[in-house]
Protein backbone atom coordinates (compact mmCIF):
# COMPACT_ATOMS: atom_id res chain seq x y z
CA UNK A 1 0.00 0.00 0.00
CA UNK A 2 1.27 3.55 -0.82
CA UNK A 3 2.36 5.55 2.18
CA UNK A 4 0.57 9.30 2.05
CA UNK A 5 1.13 12.32 4.04
CA UNK A 6 -2.47 13.99 4.94
CA UNK A 7 -0.91 16.66 6.54
CA UNK A 8 -1.63 20.44 5.04
CA UNK A 9 0.30 22.67 3.94
CA UNK A 10 1.01 25.30 6.64
CA UNK A 11 -0.96 28.46 6.15
CA UNK A 12 -3.25 26.91 3.89
CA UNK A 13 -6.02 27.07 6.23
CA UNK A 14 -6.06 29.70 8.45
CA UNK A 15 -9.54 28.99 10.55
CA UNK A 16 -9.74 27.15 13.69
CA UNK A 17 -12.51 24.87 12.41
CA UNK A 18 -12.41 22.01 9.56
CA UNK A 19 -12.80 22.28 6.10
CA UNK A 20 -14.92 19.60 4.77
CA UNK A 21 -15.80 19.33 1.32
CA UNK A 22 -19.01 17.63 -0.64
CA UNK A 23 -19.74 16.71 -4.20
CA UNK A 24 -23.07 16.99 -5.12
CA UNK A 25 -26.29 16.77 -7.71
CA UNK A 26 -28.90 17.17 -5.11
CA UNK A 27 -31.60 16.85 -7.80
CA UNK A 28 -33.35 17.73 -5.17
CA UNK A 29 -31.94 17.70 -1.51
CA UNK A 30 -33.64 14.72 0.15
CA UNK A 31 -33.53 13.58 3.52
CA UNK A 32 -30.75 10.95 3.23
CA UNK A 33 -28.68 14.51 1.84
CA UNK A 34 -29.72 15.76 5.18
CA UNK A 35 -28.71 13.22 7.29
CA UNK A 36 -25.40 12.41 5.70
CA UNK A 37 -24.37 16.40 6.67
CA UNK A 38 -25.20 16.58 10.32
CA UNK A 39 -23.21 13.25 10.86
CA UNK A 40 -20.58 15.06 9.06
CA UNK A 41 -21.09 18.33 11.44
CA UNK A 42 -21.26 16.01 14.54
CA UNK A 43 -18.10 14.07 13.53
CA UNK A 44 -16.20 17.35 13.05
CA UNK A 45 -17.08 19.39 15.83
CA UNK A 46 -19.18 22.21 13.78
CA UNK A 47 -16.75 21.91 10.64
CA UNK A 48 -17.25 24.69 7.56
CA UNK A 49 -19.21 22.71 5.29
CA UNK A 50 -18.86 23.65 1.74
CA UNK A 51 -20.15 21.89 -1.64
CA UNK A 52 -19.83 21.55 -5.45
CA UNK A 53 -22.80 21.46 -7.21
CA UNK A 54 -23.97 20.02 -10.48
CA UNK A 55 -25.96 23.01 -11.79
CA UNK A 56 -28.46 23.61 -15.04
CA UNK A 57 -27.34 20.09 -15.84
CA UNK A 58 -26.98 16.83 -14.19
CA UNK A 59 -24.28 14.10 -14.67
CA UNK A 60 -26.71 11.78 -15.81
CA UNK A 61 -27.09 13.90 -19.51
CA UNK A 62 -30.11 15.98 -18.63
CA UNK A 63 -31.29 19.40 -17.08
CA UNK A 64 -31.93 19.38 -13.02
CA UNK A 65 -35.72 18.90 -12.21
CA UNK A 66 -35.36 22.68 -10.39
CA UNK A 67 -32.93 25.16 -10.36
CA UNK A 68 -29.05 25.25 -9.20
CA UNK A 69 -30.24 28.51 -6.91
CA UNK A 70 -32.95 26.56 -5.54
CA UNK A 71 -31.59 22.99 -4.77
CA UNK A 72 -28.48 25.10 -3.46
CA UNK A 73 -30.67 27.38 -0.80
CA UNK A 74 -32.49 23.68 0.45
CA UNK A 75 -28.88 22.31 1.28
CA UNK A 76 -27.86 25.35 3.15
CA UNK A 77 -31.32 25.00 4.68
CA UNK A 78 -30.69 21.49 5.41
CA UNK A 79 -27.19 22.13 6.96
CA UNK A 80 -24.56 23.11 4.34
CA UNK A 81 -22.28 26.67 4.84
CA UNK A 82 -21.68 27.15 1.35
CA UNK A 83 -22.75 25.46 -2.18
CA UNK A 84 -21.08 26.63 -5.27
CA UNK A 85 -21.28 25.85 -8.88
CA UNK A 86 -19.48 22.57 -10.55
CA UNK A 87 -19.13 23.73 -14.23
CA UNK A 88 -20.83 22.37 -16.68
CA UNK A 89 -17.92 21.57 -18.70
CA UNK A 90 -17.07 18.80 -15.39
CA UNK A 91 -20.55 17.92 -14.83
CA UNK A 92 -21.25 16.28 -18.08
CA UNK A 93 -18.57 13.87 -18.23
CA UNK A 94 -18.36 10.27 -16.87
CA UNK A 95 -18.52 9.33 -13.40
CA UNK A 96 -15.00 9.36 -12.79
CA UNK A 97 -14.40 12.18 -14.78
CA UNK A 98 -17.16 14.08 -12.68
CA UNK A 99 -15.95 12.73 -9.27
CA UNK A 100 -12.01 14.03 -10.12
CA UNK A 101 -13.14 17.61 -11.21
CA UNK A 102 -15.33 17.94 -8.40
CA UNK A 103 -11.81 16.80 -5.96
CA UNK A 104 -9.71 19.12 -7.68
CA UNK A 105 -12.16 22.06 -7.10
CA UNK A 106 -12.84 21.37 -3.16
CA UNK A 107 -8.97 20.94 -3.43
CA UNK A 108 -8.38 24.35 -5.11
CA UNK A 109 -10.52 25.91 -2.76
CA UNK A 110 -9.07 24.33 0.87
CA UNK A 111 -10.86 21.70 1.58
CA UNK A 112 -9.17 19.60 4.18
CA UNK A 113 -11.82 16.82 3.75
CA UNK A 114 -14.03 15.07 1.45
CA UNK A 115 -17.00 13.01 2.93
CA UNK A 116 -19.39 11.15 0.81
CA UNK A 117 -21.93 7.89 1.43
CA UNK A 118 -20.57 4.50 0.47
CA UNK A 119 -22.65 1.61 0.23
CA UNK A 120 -20.16 -0.60 2.40
CA UNK A 121 -16.42 0.69 1.84
CA UNK A 122 -14.54 2.02 4.79
CA UNK A 123 -11.79 4.76 4.53
CA UNK A 124 -9.24 2.42 5.25
CA UNK A 125 -10.77 -0.06 2.33
CA UNK A 126 -10.82 3.19 -0.21
CA UNK A 127 -7.19 4.44 0.23
CA UNK A 128 -6.80 0.47 -0.20
CA UNK A 129 -7.79 -0.17 -3.55
CA UNK A 130 -6.39 3.35 -4.86
CA UNK A 131 -3.03 3.01 -3.85
CA UNK A 132 -2.92 -0.51 -5.84
CA UNK A 133 -4.66 1.00 -8.49
CA UNK A 134 -1.85 3.33 -8.99
CA UNK A 135 1.29 0.88 -8.70
CA UNK A 136 2.63 -1.29 -11.58
CA UNK A 137 1.37 -4.06 -10.58
CA UNK A 138 -2.40 -3.17 -11.33
CA UNK A 139 -1.83 -1.87 -14.26
CA UNK A 140 -0.21 -4.51 -15.85
CA UNK A 141 -3.05 -6.97 -14.66
CA UNK A 142 -5.54 -4.22 -16.49
CA UNK A 143 -4.08 -4.02 -19.62
CA UNK A 144 -3.75 -8.04 -20.00
CA UNK A 145 -6.92 -8.22 -18.95
CA UNK A 146 -8.09 -5.93 -21.46
CA UNK A 147 -6.21 -7.51 -24.18
CA UNK A 148 -8.03 -10.55 -23.46
CA UNK A 149 -11.16 -8.93 -24.93
CA UNK A 150 -12.86 -7.96 -21.70
CA UNK A 151 -14.56 -4.47 -21.40
CA UNK A 152 -12.97 -1.38 -19.57
CA UNK A 153 -15.49 -2.53 -16.21
CA UNK A 154 -14.00 -6.07 -16.54
CA UNK A 155 -10.79 -5.99 -16.87
CA UNK A 156 -10.78 -3.24 -13.99
CA UNK A 157 -12.77 -5.89 -12.07
CA UNK A 158 -10.16 -8.23 -12.40
CA UNK A 159 -7.22 -6.47 -11.51
CA UNK A 160 -8.13 -5.32 -8.79
CA UNK A 161 -9.29 -8.99 -7.64
CA UNK A 162 -5.72 -10.16 -8.28
CA UNK A 163 -5.21 -7.57 -5.17
CA UNK A 164 -8.53 -8.17 -3.11
CA UNK A 165 -11.28 -9.93 -4.47
CA UNK A 166 -13.61 -8.72 -1.98
CA UNK A 167 -12.40 -4.86 -3.02
CA UNK A 168 -12.97 -6.50 -6.73
CA UNK A 169 -16.58 -7.28 -5.50
CA UNK A 170 -17.23 -4.16 -3.62
CA UNK A 171 -16.43 -1.66 -5.95
CA UNK A 172 -19.15 -2.89 -8.49
CA UNK A 173 -21.46 -0.89 -6.25
CA UNK A 174 -21.84 2.37 -7.86
CA UNK A 175 -20.96 4.85 -4.48
CA UNK A 176 -17.99 2.53 -3.36
CA UNK A 177 -16.91 2.82 -6.79
CA UNK A 178 -16.95 6.45 -6.69
CA UNK A 179 -15.76 6.94 -3.30
CA UNK A 180 -12.53 4.75 -4.83
CA UNK A 181 -12.63 7.61 -7.49
CA UNK A 182 -12.38 10.21 -4.98
CA UNK A 183 -9.46 8.31 -3.41
CA UNK A 184 -7.50 8.15 -6.60
CA UNK A 185 -7.86 11.20 -7.43
CA UNK A 186 -6.02 12.63 -4.36
CA UNK A 187 -3.45 10.14 -4.01
CA UNK A 188 -2.46 10.98 -7.83
CA UNK A 189 -2.27 14.56 -7.32
CA UNK A 190 -0.93 14.80 -3.69
CA UNK A 191 -3.77 16.50 -2.30
CA UNK A 192 -3.41 17.68 1.05
CA UNK A 193 -6.85 16.14 1.87
CA UNK A 194 -8.64 13.34 3.90
CA UNK A 195 -11.49 11.07 3.21
CA UNK A 196 -14.53 10.58 5.65
CA UNK A 197 -17.56 8.13 4.68
CA UNK A 198 -20.76 7.87 6.00
CA UNK A 199 -22.13 4.63 5.44
CA UNK A 200 -25.77 4.55 3.48
CA UNK A 201 -28.71 2.60 5.21
CA UNK A 202 -29.25 0.40 2.43
CA UNK A 203 -32.48 -1.44 3.80
CA UNK A 204 -34.50 2.59 3.95
CA UNK A 205 -32.35 3.94 1.10
CA UNK A 206 -33.47 7.05 0.38
CA UNK A 207 -33.60 7.67 -4.09
CA UNK A 208 -33.26 11.19 -5.58
CA UNK A 209 -34.84 9.13 -8.43
CA UNK A 210 -37.82 8.00 -6.81
CA UNK A 211 -37.95 11.15 -5.34
CA UNK A 212 -38.30 13.19 -8.78
CA UNK A 213 -40.97 10.49 -9.74
CA UNK A 214 -43.43 11.48 -7.19
CA UNK A 215 -43.11 14.86 -7.43
CA UNK A 216 -43.51 14.64 -11.24
CA UNK A 217 -46.69 12.29 -10.56
CA UNK A 218 -48.19 14.87 -8.16
CA UNK A 219 -47.51 12.85 -5.36
CA UNK A 220 -46.86 13.87 -1.87
CA UNK A 221 -43.40 12.58 -1.06
CA UNK A 222 -42.08 12.10 2.76
CA UNK A 223 -38.12 11.68 1.61
CA UNK A 224 -37.39 16.02 1.42
CA UNK A 225 -36.95 17.82 4.65
CA UNK A 226 -40.32 18.99 4.90
CA UNK A 227 -40.08 22.75 3.98
CA UNK A 228 -38.22 21.06 0.68
CA UNK A 229 -41.07 19.20 0.06
CA UNK A 230 -43.99 21.60 0.33
CA UNK A 231 -41.90 24.34 -1.92
CA UNK A 232 -41.30 21.43 -4.53
CA UNK A 233 -44.70 20.56 -4.92
CA UNK A 234 -45.53 24.11 -5.52
CA UNK A 235 -42.97 24.40 -7.92
CA UNK A 236 -44.33 21.08 -9.97
CA UNK A 237 -48.06 22.48 -9.57
CA UNK A 238 -46.69 25.93 -11.24
CA UNK A 239 -44.95 24.79 -13.70
CA UNK A 240 -41.13 25.78 -12.53
CA UNK A 241 -40.02 22.69 -13.30
CA UNK A 242 -38.03 20.76 -16.35
CA UNK A 243 -40.28 19.26 -18.86
CA UNK A 244 -37.91 16.34 -20.38
CA UNK A 245 -40.18 15.71 -23.34
CA UNK A 246 -39.13 19.34 -24.56
CA UNK A 247 -35.68 18.51 -23.60
CA UNK A 248 -35.60 15.79 -25.57
CA UNK A 249 -37.38 17.51 -28.62
CA UNK A 250 -34.45 19.83 -28.40
CA UNK A 251 -31.50 16.97 -28.26
CA UNK A 252 -33.21 15.20 -31.34
CA UNK A 253 -33.39 19.11 -33.15
CA UNK A 254 -29.98 19.42 -32.03
CA UNK A 255 -28.52 16.48 -33.56
CA UNK A 256 -30.38 16.50 -37.03
CA UNK A 257 -28.65 19.97 -37.28
CA UNK A 258 -25.55 18.44 -37.64
CA UNK A 259 -23.97 16.59 -40.69
CA UNK A 260 -21.94 13.19 -40.18
CA UNK A 261 -18.52 14.77 -41.01
CA UNK A 262 -19.35 17.59 -38.39
CA UNK A 263 -20.23 14.55 -35.90
CA UNK A 264 -17.01 13.76 -36.43
CA UNK A 265 -15.31 16.52 -35.81
CA UNK A 266 -16.71 17.42 -32.80
CA UNK A 267 -14.25 15.03 -30.59
CA UNK A 268 -17.20 13.27 -28.77
CA UNK A 269 -17.62 9.60 -30.57
CA UNK A 270 -15.44 6.99 -30.53
CA UNK A 271 -15.08 3.60 -32.77
CA UNK A 272 -17.53 5.20 -36.04
CA UNK A 273 -20.07 6.16 -33.21
CA UNK A 274 -20.87 9.22 -35.00
CA UNK A 275 -22.09 7.01 -37.81
CA UNK A 276 -24.54 4.80 -36.35
CA UNK A 277 -25.14 8.11 -34.29
CA UNK A 278 -26.12 9.90 -37.81
CA UNK A 279 -28.03 6.72 -39.22
CA UNK A 280 -30.80 6.50 -36.54
CA UNK A 281 -31.25 10.67 -35.94
CA UNK A 282 -34.50 10.40 -38.76
CA UNK A 283 -36.04 8.50 -35.65
CA UNK A 284 -39.63 9.61 -34.34
CA UNK A 285 -38.48 10.12 -31.01
CA UNK A 286 -34.97 11.05 -28.90
CA UNK A 287 -35.25 7.38 -26.60
CA UNK A 288 -36.36 6.13 -29.32
CA UNK A 289 -32.94 7.01 -31.29
CA UNK A 290 -30.95 6.24 -28.18
CA UNK A 291 -32.70 2.84 -27.70
CA UNK A 292 -31.18 1.95 -30.91
CA UNK A 293 -27.74 3.13 -30.78
CA UNK A 294 -27.42 1.60 -27.00
CA UNK A 295 -25.31 -1.59 -26.57
CA UNK A 296 -23.11 -3.05 -24.01
CA UNK A 297 -20.01 -0.63 -25.25
CA UNK A 298 -22.41 2.53 -25.58
CA UNK A 299 -24.26 2.62 -22.21
CA UNK A 300 -27.45 4.42 -21.98
CA UNK A 301 -25.90 7.01 -19.74
CA UNK A 302 -23.34 7.78 -22.11
CA UNK A 303 -25.12 8.80 -25.21
CA UNK A 304 -27.10 10.50 -23.08
CA UNK A 305 -24.52 12.57 -22.13
CA UNK A 306 -23.40 13.05 -25.85
CA UNK A 307 -26.75 14.09 -26.66
CA UNK A 308 -26.73 16.49 -24.48
CA UNK A 309 -22.75 17.83 -24.90
CA UNK A 310 -24.00 18.31 -28.55
CA UNK A 311 -26.99 20.64 -28.06
CA UNK A 312 -24.47 22.77 -25.59
CA UNK A 313 -21.49 22.97 -28.07
CA UNK A 314 -23.19 22.39 -31.32
CA UNK A 315 -20.47 22.19 -34.67
CA UNK A 316 -17.02 22.00 -34.29
CA UNK A 317 -14.67 20.94 -31.46
CA UNK A 318 -16.47 20.25 -28.57
CA UNK A 319 -15.14 21.67 -25.27
CA UNK A 320 -16.81 18.81 -23.46
CA UNK A 321 -13.93 16.42 -24.83
CA UNK A 322 -11.19 18.35 -22.84
CA UNK A 323 -12.43 20.30 -20.66
CA UNK A 324 -10.22 22.81 -18.43
CA UNK A 325 -9.51 22.45 -14.97
CA UNK A 326 -12.20 24.55 -12.72
CA UNK A 327 -10.09 27.82 -12.37
CA UNK A 328 -13.07 29.24 -10.24
CA UNK A 329 -16.01 28.78 -7.44
CA UNK A 330 -18.93 30.47 -8.16
CA UNK A 331 -21.18 30.33 -5.41
CA UNK A 332 -24.71 29.73 -5.46
CA UNK A 333 -25.79 30.03 -1.83
CA UNK A 334 -24.63 30.99 1.24
CA UNK A 335 -25.27 30.90 5.49
CA UNK A 336 -24.63 34.46 6.18
CA UNK A 337 -23.16 33.43 9.32
CA UNK A 338 -19.87 31.83 7.56
CA UNK A 339 -19.43 34.61 4.82
CA UNK A 340 -16.20 35.51 6.45
CA UNK A 341 -15.27 31.78 4.95
CA UNK A 342 -15.26 33.37 1.25
CA UNK A 343 -12.20 35.57 2.21
CA UNK A 344 -9.96 32.44 2.47
CA UNK A 345 -10.51 30.45 -0.25
CA UNK A 346 -7.75 30.58 -2.70
CA UNK A 347 -9.07 30.82 -5.88
CA UNK A 348 -11.55 33.76 -7.60
CA UNK A 349 -15.32 33.49 -6.43
CA UNK A 350 -17.65 34.29 -8.43
CA UNK A 351 -20.62 35.98 -7.40
CA UNK A 352 -22.02 38.10 -10.56
CA UNK A 353 -21.67 36.46 -13.58
CA UNK A 354 -21.65 39.83 -15.63
CA UNK A 355 -18.36 40.96 -13.70
CA UNK A 356 -16.75 37.73 -14.49
CA UNK A 357 -17.09 37.75 -18.28
CA UNK A 358 -15.38 41.09 -17.84
CA UNK A 359 -12.51 39.84 -16.42
CA UNK A 360 -12.01 36.14 -17.65
CA UNK A 361 -9.47 34.54 -19.29
CA UNK A 362 -10.24 32.40 -22.33
CA UNK A 363 -10.54 29.08 -20.60
CA UNK A 364 -12.87 30.96 -17.38
CA UNK A 365 -14.88 32.68 -20.33
CA UNK A 366 -15.57 29.39 -22.00
CA UNK A 367 -16.39 27.70 -18.83
CA UNK A 368 -19.36 30.71 -18.21
CA UNK A 369 -20.64 31.04 -21.60
CA UNK A 370 -21.50 27.14 -21.19
CA UNK A 371 -22.70 27.54 -18.06
CA UNK A 372 -24.92 30.35 -19.78
CA UNK A 373 -25.93 28.36 -22.66
CA UNK A 374 -26.78 25.25 -19.92
CA UNK A 375 -29.05 27.87 -17.94
CA UNK A 376 -30.98 28.54 -21.24
CA UNK A 377 -31.55 25.23 -22.61
CA UNK A 378 -32.95 24.22 -18.90
CA UNK A 379 -35.33 27.52 -19.20
CA UNK A 380 -36.14 26.82 -22.05
CA UNK A 381 -37.31 23.29 -21.37
CA UNK A 382 -39.72 24.94 -18.05
CA UNK A 383 -42.72 23.04 -18.67
CA UNK A 384 -44.65 26.34 -17.84
CA UNK A 385 -44.29 29.35 -20.18
CA UNK A 386 -44.08 31.54 -17.76
CA UNK A 387 -40.56 30.27 -16.68
CA UNK A 388 -38.74 29.82 -19.98
CA UNK A 389 -37.11 33.61 -19.68
CA UNK A 390 -33.59 33.38 -20.67
CA UNK A 391 -30.10 34.63 -19.31
CA UNK A 392 -30.92 34.04 -15.82
CA UNK A 393 -27.66 33.73 -14.92
CA UNK A 394 -27.35 37.54 -14.87
CA UNK A 395 -30.40 38.03 -13.15
CA UNK A 396 -29.89 35.34 -9.85
CA UNK A 397 -27.32 36.66 -6.70
CA UNK A 398 -26.25 34.56 -4.55
CA UNK A 399 -29.06 33.11 -2.36
CA UNK A 400 -28.02 34.14 1.10
CA UNK A 401 -29.99 32.42 4.19
CA UNK A 402 -30.03 33.73 7.50
CA UNK A 403 -29.41 31.08 9.64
Amino acid sequence: MIKYNHQRQKGYNTMAEKVVGIIAEWNPFHRGHEDMVHSVRKAYGDPFIMAVMSGSFVQRGEPALFDSWTRARWAVEGGVDAVFSLPVLCVLQSADRFGSYGVRLLASMGAEILAFGTESLSEEDLWDAASFSLTPSHKKAFHEALGGGLSYARASYEAMKSHSPFLAEELSKPNNLLGFRYAETILQNHFPMDIHVVHRNMDCNISATTARKELLHGEKTNLLPPKGAEEAAELIKSGCHTDFSRYEDACLLASRMVSESELSETGLFSEGLEHKWFREIGNEGYETMLSRIKSKRYLYSRLKRIGAQLLLSGRGPSPFSAPPLPSYARLLALRRSKSHFLNLIPIPVITSMARALKKADANTRLSLEMEIRASDIRSWCQHSPAYRKGRQEFYHSPLIVNY
